[in-house]
């Protein structure tokens, strides 16, 4: 009986070894025949899961070397965390080739495929690039109708007649509408800095996450002692590569469908104020006439959209939906990742 069991296991043993070489193989050939992520070396992939196997191998020769059977069912089980890793590995490039292969093909379909996108990610990169110089262009709007307004409303006339003085500053009420552009410019430096922050994430996950993040937690995945921090690993790089920009794309899509996103709209320069005309009623109506143009509904509409919901609203909801993947993502393959206070910064 004993020998039968004996038997039982190593047939197992060497079940699930077919099982992860055929794993192993897998993962590598599929980078050898189809178009991989950028900055992926599939070698890494082999190696994170041969590396769990031949120390698994080696501790189960020893188990019967040294007469150790009890280290043989925990060896198997440790064997089939390696198997699961492997499907693991082989799910995640599976999904980020078929993403984008979805993406460019829609992006071909709709004509608006660039040289250089060939992923979800480069797609995502020209989205933020575009959304960097729209914020651009708002930003230096303000700063140039500010300057204006300035240099406008400081003009005046002094008049001295037999020292007696007195002055008109006709055109100085235009300083009226410089606070109300600072506060503006204010939030639009934050959005520009907010993508800034877009693309620091793109590119570290560019950079990274197939190449060293998920690699390294598909090996620390393999052992008990370490599974969790592999999870998580596995969850955060998985998510910021190929989760993140296709949330950005899609969310940044669902305002405005395939029409493309609308020109950012910019603030009317103001005219040239002289200081010289003495009737306060015609400087008045000039006020006015500017201010009318400066809060007209759809100019203030069309920045308000580009800054605070295209920039800074969307790239917190992007995030949120990040970080609920990757804290779903991680829980599924056997980590728990508290994303709370990540939420609330973000």
């Amino acid at each position: 009986m004993g020998k039968a069991k004996a038997n039982l296991s190593a047939g197992r043993m060497l079940l699930f070894a077919g099982f992860l070489a055929l794993l192993l193989a897998s993962v590598y050939f599929a980078g050898q025949t189809a178009n991989p992520p950028a900055a992926v070396n599939y070698n890494y992939y082999a190696l994170a899961l041969a590396i769990p196997f031949a120390i698994v191998a080696i501790a189960y020769m020893a188990s019967y070397a040294f007469n150790v059977p009890s280290l043989r069912a925990i060896l198997q089980d440790e064997l089939l965390q390696i198997l699961a890793t492997g499907a693991i590995a082989l799910t995640l490039v599976g999904t980020q080739l078929a993403v984008d292969q979805y993406v460019v093909a829609t992006l071909n379909a709709s004509g608006a495929t660039g040289n250089d996108i060939g992923s979800v990610m480069d797609a995502a990169a020209d989205k933020v690039a575009d959304l960097e110089t729209a914020t651009k262009g708002v930003l230096t709007n303000f700063q140039e109708v500010s300057s204006i307004l300035g240099t406008e409303a400081s003009k005046g006339v002094f008049c001295n007649f037999m020292g007696v003085g007195f002055s008109l500053n006709n055109c100085s009420p235009l300083n009226a509408y410089r606070g109300s552009l600072t506060a503006a410019a204010f939030t639009t430096t934050i959005a520009m800095s907010d993508t800034y922050a877009q693309d620091f994430i793109l590119s570290f996950a560019r950079n990274y996450a197939f190449s060293v993040i998920i690699p390294l937690g598909l090996l620390l995945r393999c052992f008990k002692v370490s599974r969790a921090a592999g999870g998580s690993l596995i969850a955060i790089g998985f998510g910021f590569y190929t989760v993140y920009p296709a949330v950005l794309l899609a969310t940044d899509n669902l305002l405005h469908g395939t029409a493309g996103s609308p020109a950012t709209p910019y603030m009317p320069l103001p005219g040239t104020c002289d200081p010289k005309q003495g009737s306060v009623s015609v400087a008045l109506s000039e006020f006015k006439d500017y201010g009318s143009q400066l809060t007209n509904f759809q100019l203030e509409r069309g920045v308000a959209y580009t800054v605070l919901v295209r920039v800074l609203f969307l790239s917190i909801l992007n995030l949120i939906i990040t970080l609920t993947f990757i804290r779903a993502f991680a829980h599924i393959i056997g980590s728990d990742i508290d994303v709370s206070s990540l939420a609330r910064i973000s």
